[in-house]
């Protein structure tokens, strides 16, 4: 069973205002207010770094499918095909706005 324990910390009259106002919009007290933002905060956390595995992973993935889509254009018999692709490629990322297709 967990028992709560009691942490006390000295903060800028704004920020107590501001947990004042936010706990009893939320109908609760300061500090089960202040447990529940910490909590979400260290949770957030968790999200975060497996957000950044993820995206590591894919673009991991990415770059593989890249290089041999790149090896497989290069090796069609029609020559010009690759070029084909990289023009369409940047038509499409000026067309979508998605940036810069280098």
């Amino acid at each position: 069973m967990n028992k709560n324990r009691s942490v006390q910390a000295y903060l800028p009259s704004h920020i107590v205002a501001w947990i004042d106002g936010e706990a009893r919009r939320a109908k609760v007290t300061r500090s089960h207010w202040v447990a529940t933002f910490l909590t979400d905060l260290f949770q957030g956390q968790e999200v975060r770094e497996e957000a950044r595995e993820n995206s590591l992973r894919i673009r991991r993935q990415l770059a593989f499918a890249m290089c041999a889509l790149d090896g497989l254009l290069d090796a069609h018999p029609d020559p010009m095909l690759r070029q084909r692709v990289i023009e369409a490629f940047q038509n499409r990322v000026e067309r979508e706005q998605l940036g810069s297709p280098k």
